[in-house]
């Protein structure tokens, strides 16, 4: 008869211990949360943290959109500029698929003719056979159906003109709104090549990969050369690059880089990298850092010329609240947001110790 009271006793004491206890936990989990966000730029429970993350990434979006246009924007009104003098003079070189008119009055068999040239730069005409005309200008293919019409004509009149142009090609591929092959009836510059491929994509990068030919003056031999080129410099300045694209010669442009973010991070990843973004605003991005999170050693690992991995410390804590320097990621970089130990093991022991109340609530 005596234990029922005894089982009692141990229930209320049970009870009252949950009860005792409820408050003392509220508190310092309460203590905990305070400090963790005094010290968290940004914190995967605070709603208001979450919101400015969500904002921030959103508007690096846009300004990866707005800069994109307006680097479009440029394109169009540069292109559209009157060209070079030194251009306009050009006297396109006929190649093999290029199709060409001759206007002969005093030859009917010839006159109004069209012909194209073959695989070697030839064409073969009614009375005058095969011209090789290959590598000519047009005045200068007028001028060999004149010699060989003078055989047959005194004095004839002769014009020569491309009706479709097909030898001369550029290659535009990358981060462009049409990569493909265009024809050209003269050399062009980059404005106008990359304004021909529609202007740049969603994914551009900062720089243009350039494949040309330049010619020895002693001894006319190509020699194949390639530049890289500052999209940003270039639309600055058209003029301080001189570089024309000529028939044969291609152009990449190169798909904007990545970074990454591993570590106490809202969403761990790869995010593309857009100009202006640091370690601070990488961190944000992926989500901000969780309340456990070392916010004044942050890592930023990244690959040197050697091929070696080279370790940064950046104090993204400092650089928000104090307007401390900030680091400029590169393409590769990887952001580390180490977790600490003391606040990770205490995350672990109100866990449990939420779970033992839950269950001691579910069996008294």
């Amino acid at each position: 008869m005596r234990q029922q009271p005894l089982i009692a006793w141990h229930r209320n004491t049970r009870i009252a211990w949950r009860v005792a206890i409820l408050p003392v936990l509220a508190l310092l989990l309460a203590l905990l949360q305070g400090c963790a966000s005094r010290s968290m730029p940004e914190s995967q429970t605070d709603p208001a943290a979450t919101t400015t993350a969500s904002s921030l990434a959103s508007a690096q979006a846009l300004t990866g959109e707005a800069r994109m246009s307006e680097l479009n924007r440029q394109l169009t009104t540069l292109a559209s500029a009157s060209p070079l003098a030194d251009r306009t003079a050009f006297d396109y070189r006929l190649g093999p698929g290029d199709l060409i008119k001759i206007e002969a009055p005093q030859a009917p068999e010839i006159n109004g003719l069209t012909a194209r040239l073959s695989g070697p730069g030839t064409i073969n005409l009614p009375l005058l056979g095969e011209l090789a005309l290959g590598g000519m200008t047009t005045t200068q293919a007028q001028r060999a159906v004149v010699e060989r019409l003078a055989k047959y004509i005194h004095q004839p009149q002769v014009s020569v003109s491309v009706a479709e142009y097909a030898s001369q090609e550029i290659t535009v591929t990358g981060a462009v709104m049409k990569p493909g092959v265009y024809p050209i009836q003269r050399p062009r510059t980059l404005i106008e090549v990359l304004s021909l491929a529609g202007g740049l994509s969603g994914g551009a990068g900062s720089t243009l990969d350039v494949s040309t030919q330049t010619s020895d003056t002693r001894t006319g031999k190509s020699t194949p050369q390639r530049f890289i080129i500052d999209i940003k410099e270039l639309l600055k300045d058209p003029n301080s690059n001189s570089l024309l694209v000529r028939g044969g010669d291609s152009v990449y442009v190169a798909q904007s880089g990545y970074y990454f973010v591993d570590g106490a991070v809202g969403r761990p990843g790869a995010y593309p990298l857009l100009p202006g973004t640091t370690a601070y605003k990488a961190a944000t991005i992926a989500g901000g850092t969780k309340w456990d999170a070392v916010r004044d050693r942050v890592r930023v690992i990244r690959t040197d010329e050697s091929g070696n991995p080279v370790e940064k410390i950046v104090d993204i804590a400092a650089v928000r609240d104090k307007g401390a320097p900030d680091l400029p990621l590169q393409e590769g970089d990887v952001v580390v947001v180490d977790t600490n130990a003391f606040k990770s093991g205490f995350v672990i022991l109100w866990d449990n110790t939420f779970r033992v109340i839950a269950l001691s609530s579910l069996f008294p």
